[in-house]
């Protein structure tokens, strides 16, 4: 886990070139900054970086320099080094940018500012990797033995074939040609041998289809396409869900979407245990459409319910998917529910729409002219639909923030609780174990609390209360360092409280870290942002 470079000592932030000479060894203190000279005193120019000699101009300037970029608040910070990633901008000029190691499966082979590494490339057909991808250089791929590659078709292919001239093709079509006819005159004299005609023989096939009608009908759950028939009983279901339907009706765009660098969803479904064993393998080997025409396959034959841990799958890499991701914020669950309730939310939230408005803002969820137009509105109904309109234009990532902002006031309007409790994909949203967290050691997950400190701080949206209660009810923190915690806030505000909680939580060591983690997840409802920061995990 990549881990925010050293920051340059500050009080040499605003040392004038003519005051270093004068500068003793014993008022310096040795930097550990990777950029500055290591263990060396600071009484010249020579020595010290550009970025920490001259910081206001620096970011006054139009560019920065070489190994540094400018935030759009005009702060220079230093670029994160290959194999890493930015997690956030530095605070001061001439300071490192948070950084983090790339995950498994992706690089960054550059210095860069980028807040995603890019994912792994895979060998096509006929190679095999010379240079296996790491996180600061991606694979490097070569034909395997035996095989060269092809300058016209860009593909690996034996060594003795050739590609083949136009008088080949030419002999090639009419050798074809030749040899279809005469199989033609075969069974044309057979058949007449036989007392066959066409006639009966359509008839006899229209008989075999009628009689494994049934068959054709059976969903595929087959490793290997079209090579093993269904086990008898299991049979598709006459009235399937939404999302099934879905699925089936979009299979071949999913293909095409996906089947383009299947890896990252490939990867998900084997990391999280969602597929067998024998199916990722049997995917990988396939590669392309095929592969996810092989695990669609597998998740529809399991029925509706396998079909429902498939969307959720694909909901979560649809960002690796550009094309998929635009289909599900125009057919997601969200959106559909939303959709289709739209009558009965109107009902209910017109009576006092205030609650929810006031969520919403709270949250950030809407913009503040928004917030001001519904405000003014008199008419419940018609604030409502503002409201609900809003949502639905912008797609299904956000209506399903704005079913999150309802189960925090659902105890405001009669139904919504009901209604919300029946919806089975937010349930799963909502209830599932933190699965995430199990994939980090302590050490990893004391790390990750230090480097999302500032996610956090958007996340907890300066209500640390409801936080405070669950980290004092479960021992994370005792009653004294929450008492100290919300002290601090009241003194020196939420920032330096939720950094001190912070500290005050790894001091209790490592189990209560993943403790944390689990309160926090355990708190989504009451902060909706910690959506992305488990997404980001």
């Amino acid at each position: 886990m990549g881990k925010a470079r050293g920051e340059r000592a500050p009080e040499l932030a605003h040392v004038q070139p003519s005051e270093l000479a004068s500068v003793a060894p014993s008022e310096c203190e040795i930097c550990s900054c990777r950029s500055a000279l290591y263990n060396q005193p600071l009484n010249s120019a020579a020595n010290l970086p550009l970025q920490m000699l001259f910081p206001q101009q620096l970011s006054s300037a139009g560019e920065c320099g070489d190994g540094f970029y400018k935030t759009p608040q005009g702060v220079c910070c230093e670029l994160c080094r290959a194999g890493m990633y930015k997690m956030s901008d530095c605070i001061a000029n001439g300071r490192a940018a948070m950084c983090e190691s790339c995950p498994k499966g992706t690089f960054m082979d550059r210095d860069n500012q980028e807040k995603v590494c890019s994912w792994c490339s895979s060998c096509g057909p006929g190679e095999e990797a010379a240079v296996n991808c790491s996180v600061a250089q991606d694979t490097v791929c070569r034909c395997a033995e035996g095989l060269k590659r092809d300058d016209d078709l860009g593909i690996c292919v034996p060594q003795e074939l050739q590609t083949p001239d136009s008088t080949s093709v030419v002999l090639a079509a009419v050798l074809i040609f030749v040899l279809t006819a005469l199989v033609l005159l075969i069974v044309y004299f057979n058949m007449k041998q036989k007392g066959l005609t066409l006639k009966t023989m359509v008839k006899q096939s229209d008989t075999t289809h009628t009689n494994n009608e049934h068959d054709e009908n059976l969903p595929l759950v087959h490793i290997m396409r079209n090579e093993h028939k269904v086990p008898y009983g299991v049979q598709r279901s006459n009235e399937s869900s939404e999302t099934m339907q879905q699925i089936r009706e979009n299979k071949e765009k999913l293909k095409a979407w996906i089947g383009a660098d299947p890896s990252a969803f490939l990867e998900h479904l084997n990391g999280f245990k969602l597929i067998p064993r024998r199916v990722h393998q049997a995917a990988i080997i396939k590669g392309g459409e095929e592969s996810v025409e092989l695990v669609l396959d597998h998740f529809i034959s399991q029925g509706e319910a396998r079909c429902e841990t498939l969307w959720d799958s694909l909901y979560s890499v649809r960002k690796q998917y550009v094309q998929l991701w635009k289909w599900i914020q125009t057919h997601g669950e969200a959106l559909r529910a939303i959709r289709d309730k739209e009558s009965d939310l109107k009902l209910w939230i017109a009576r006092d729409p205030k609650h929810l408005l006031l969520q919403l803002m709270s949250r950030g969820r809407i913009p503040n002219e928004l917030f001001t137009e519904a405000k003014g509105i008199r008419d419940g109904v018609e604030c409502t639909e503002l409201l609900l309109n809003f949502f639905k234009e912008r797609g299904n990532d956000d209506c399903l923030k704005l079913l999150f902002a309802l189960q925090a006031v659902q105890n405001e309007y009669p139904g919504l609780k009901e209604w919300l409790g029946g919806l089975d994909f937010l349930r799963r949203l909502s209830n599932k174990s933190p699965l995430v967290l199990n994939k980090y050691n302590d050490f990893v997950l004391r790390d990750k609390i230090r480097f999302k400190t500032r996610e956090l701080l958007v996340a907890l949206r300066d209500d640390l209360t409801p936080l405070l209660s669950q980290l004092q009810i479960r021992n994370i923190l005792t009653d004294n360092s929450v008492r100290a915690v919300k002290e601090m806030q009241a003194r020196q505000g939420s920032e330096k409280a939720t950094q001190h909680m912070v500290e005050l939580v790894m001091a209790r060591g490592r189990p209560r870290v993943k403790q944390f983690w689990e309160a926090l997840w355990d708190l989504r409802e009451s902060y909706p942002d910690l959506e992305y920061v488990f997404e980001k995990f």
